[in-house]
């Protein structure tokens, strides 16, 4: 009788490599893919408050909440209008007689405060919009369908998504 003897099936140099080269694979992919689903978005979204000061008394300020607000020096939409409040535009001034520090307020001038929001991307210090920088102190030059100035952030917060 004529039995065949059955071998035992053999890896070979290069079965081995297909096999770590498909591990490999499988691993890098699940990799990728639970880093990409666990990342957190450094993308917030923002208040901010923009003070434009002495105005005249007589300006007409007719900003909507909702209207898009565009950098006048990139070109680039940097939010919402919120609101905007107008207020008594103030001085400092030392009076040299009695040596004390002066306030006190335009008769005929006034300030106005625009909050404007916007998704922003977050870093250490300051926070970016388009291509603007936001931070307290940050100068801001914008545009909205109904008034053109500048003026300087003076709050910063952020707002839930």
């Amino acid at each position: 009788m004529n039995e065949q003897i059955k071998k035992a099936p053999r890896l070979n140099f290069f079965d081995i490599l297909l096999i770590i080269f498909a591990v490999v694979i499988i691993g890098v992919g699940t990799g990728f893919i639970l880093l990409k689903s666990g990342r957190t978005s450094n993308e917030t979204q923002i208040e901010y408050t923009v003070l434009v000061k002495e105005l005249p008394k007589e300006i007409v300020i007719k900003a909507t909440p909702g209207e898009s607000v565009v950098d006048t020096i990139k070109l680039g939409t940097i939010g919402q209008v919120v609101s905007y409040q107008i207020v008594p535009a103030t001085y400092d001034e030392f009076n040299q007689e009695t040596h004390a520090l002066v306030h006190g307020t335009y008769d005929d001038m006034v300030s106005v405060y625009f909050t404007f929001t916007a998704t922003a991307k977050q870093s250490d210090n300051a926070y970016t919009v388009g291509n603007m920088r936001v931070a307290v102190g940050a100068q801001v030059f914008f545009r909205t369908p109904s008034f053109i100035g500048y003026g300087f952030v003076t709050d910063v917060t952020e707002t839930e998504k």
